[in-house]
């Protein structure tokens, strides 16, 4: 259950009309934003009745001890306020309807007298020159509550506790969201006529109007852009007339989803004109949903997980449909569901790169902040490094521009990828369409992987030196058998690894070449082993990023090339490798969204073992014949599958338990 506190300050008490002041009306603000529990800290002989618990506190270092009592006593996130903010209820509720994992502070660039703030990737990494500062309202998540409670900021000379608790953070290297309103001022004031007159200005904005400009993305891709966001403003309003929540939406955006599948499974026809509509309008319910949820600041943990699982699934039914629309039209099954595993591994394998780089980017701001790894670039590779990262700003920076465009465009965004899908199923076929889908996959891989492998270097820090390195490793019961790898050096894991992707893809090329069992057996082995030999050692390479994505290709080649070996049904293998992907993209919800509603991982078994599954299935199926194979991984991808969704209900229903509290 969340709570928050509300630290002194003398403009609290500035009545900005009959009995009301500045601290009542937040008061009224956080409990209409969905926190019951405030407590008001008061200097003695300074409190005066409000609608909420009041302690006294003599000074600001007993403001920070209160606020470390009331921060670890509950489980839920820990809201910090300041008696002196005047904001519109839409700021107040930026930041506490925030549901995910993350932390955050309010920042704002129309209050001269507050604390100035350096902002970076949308990070607060401490003290700045400005123009961007402090807003006097954070929020710190309950993981994050859990990783200062040995590390409270001691009360000494404390000036400020709303400052300290930011300090407090930043000195564990916790990423802090910068929560921003543009457009409705908010301020910590010092009188009534300042409050006054602070209300005045965010209450002329017609807020309508401002919510419905913000819950467009202005830095969206090109389709969404200018095929989607022109019109899709009606749709939101439309829907928040009718009451609409943004989860329907999203099973809106399914269904339709499915149906295109269902046609291009077909086989190749007029129909698929219909079944491109239907992908179009699924993708723009697809926009919708998050759209709605800015504009009714209607937020969830589900809704945004769901949101993110809802893509992948869509996508990869689509290309199953596809598939069996080529097969259907007499297209070779090797040949039509190969081109649709190697684009959803493809895929699937670029958004564990990007989803980790994100946390190099974000891990290299918080320390260079920190000045702990502040050394300059060394090397060649490294300076490159850094020109591609100011060139890459600059062009970003250039809104809307053409070099704009064909950066943003060029690593096949999702809207992109749909509108080749669409148009290229309908006017060559759906095996062409997959095969120039995999071909700009591809293309988009070589171009991140590139120029963030130089940019890494000039980064300098490790985004794997985390403590939850081994949950995203999804290494299982396995791994921890595994003892310490005896070879040290920062670039192992990393080589080892990629030596277990080169092996993983040989073992494949081995299997769809019909070489011997043994052979692509015995590269699928040599994969597992090198990759899983370094589970246990420490990551501490600056490319060590790279890992995860590395391990989702070793689990899925293997897999892929022993039911290639066994003759496995082409269906089920996809639906096997399916269901993995996704498994996987929920370990990227994580990190990416800072949600997901699975705690535990113990009986999804591991990629290693699941991986020695598949093998061994094979083994026996090329002794008996591929009905073995094929049933066990059948059974293996309902297993996984309704452990997965065992856990997202079992996690739902405990965080909706908790809320209730």
């Amino acid at each position: 259950m969340s709570r928050a506190v509300i630290l002194p300050a003398p403009g609290g008490h500035a009545e900005i009309e009959e009995d009301r002041t500045v601290l009542d009306r937040l008061i009224a603000q956080i409990r209409e934003a969905g926190c019951d529990d405030v407590t008001v800290l008061a200097r003695p002989g300074a409190d005066r009745p409000v609608k909420a618990v009041q302690i006294e506190s003599a000074d600001p270092g007993a403001d920070l001890a209160h606020l470390g009592d009331l921060a670890f006593a509950g489980e839920g996130p820990l809201f910090v306020a300041c008696a002196d903010l005047v904001a519109s209820q839409t700021t107040v509720a930026a930041v506490l309807s925030d549901s995910s994992r993350r932390s955050g502070v309010l920042v704002g660039a129309d209050d001269p007298a507050a604390a100035p703030v350096a902002v970076e990737r949308g990070l607060v990494t401490g003290p700045g020159p400005g123009p961007t500062r402090l807003g006097g309202l954070a929020k710190v998540s309950a993981a994050h509550l859990a990783r200062l409670k040995r590390h409270w900021p001691r009360q000494g000379a404390v000036q400020d506790a709303f400052e300290a608790t930011l300090a407090a953070l930043h000195a564990r290297a916790i990423p802090v969201n910068a929560y921003k309103t543009a457009g409705l001022p908010h301020r910590q004031v010092a009188g009534a006529d300042e409050a006054r007159e602070v209300i005045a200005a965010f209450e002329a904005v017609d807020m309508d109007a401002w919510r419905l400009a913000s819950a467009v993305k202005h830095d969206d891709d090109l389709f969404a852009t200018y095929a989607v966001s022109t019109w899709s403003p009606k749709l939101v309003k439309l829907a928040a007339r009718l009451g609409w929540t943004p989860t329907p939406i999203t099973w809106v955006s399914i269904a339709l989803a499915i149906g295109a599948a269902a046609i291009f499974a077909t086989g190749w026809s007029p129909w698929y004109l219909a079944a491109a509509a239907l992908m179009y309008f699924s993708f723009v319910f697809d926009c919708v949903d998050g759209q709605l949820a800015r504009y009714t600041q209607n937020f969830s943990s589900f809704g945004g997980w769901l949101d993110m699982m809802a893509d992948r699934s869509k996508e990869f039914l689509i290309y199953a449909g596809l598939a069996a629309g080529a097969t259907a039209g007499g297209v070779s099954a090797p040949l039509a569901w190969g081109l649709a595993i190697g684009a959803m591994v493809t895929q699937t394998v670029r958004h564990t790169a990007d989803t980790w780089y994100a946390v190099l980017l974000d891990t290299a701001v918080v320390r260079q902040a920190r000045e702990r790894e502040s050394a300059p670039p060394v090397g060649r590779a490294a300076h490159l490094g850094r020109r591609l990262g100011s060139a890459s700003e600059q062009v970003m920076g250039a809104h809307r521009t053409p070099l704009y465009w064909i950066k943003r465009t060029i690593v096949a965004p999702v809207g992109e990828r749909w509108l080749l899908l669409a148009v290229g199923a309908v006017a060559f076929g759906p095996e062409i369409a997959l095969g120039a889908l995999l071909a700009w996959q591809l293309l988009a891989l070589a171009y991140t992987t590139a120029g963030r492998t130089l940019r890494s270097l000039a980064a300098r820090t490790a985004a794997l030196r985390r403590p939850d390195r081994a949950a995203h490793r999804d290494d299982g019961p396995l791994a921890r058998l595994v003892p310490r790898s005896p070879v040290g050096g920062d670039m192992t894991p990393l080589a080892a690894t990629a030596a277990g992707v080169l092996s993983a893809a040989a073992a494949v090329l081995a299997a769809a070449l019909a070489a011997p069992a043994w052979v692509p057996f015995g590269l699928a082995g040599l994969a597992l082993a090198l990759a899983v030999s370094v589970a246990r050692t420490d990551h501490e390479g600056l490319l060590d990023w790279f890992i995860p994505a590395g391990l989702r290709a070793v689990e899925l080649g293997v897999i892929a090339a022993a039911g290639l070996v066994a003759a496995v049904s082409w269906p089920v293998l996809y639906a096997l490798l399916t269901v993995i992907s996704l498994y996987f993209y929920d370990l990227a919800a994580g990190l990416d969204k800072a949600a997901s509603p699975v705690a535990r991982r113990g009986l999804g078994l591991g990629w290693p073992v699941r991986s020695l599954i598949a093998l061994a299935a094979s083994a026996i199926a090329v002794a008996t014949g591929p009905a073995v194979a094929t049933v066990v991984f059948g059974l293996l991808a309902v297993y996984v599958a309704a452990v997965f969704v065992g856990a997202v209900v079992a996690g739902t229903l405990r965080a909706s338990r908790a809320a209730a509290a």
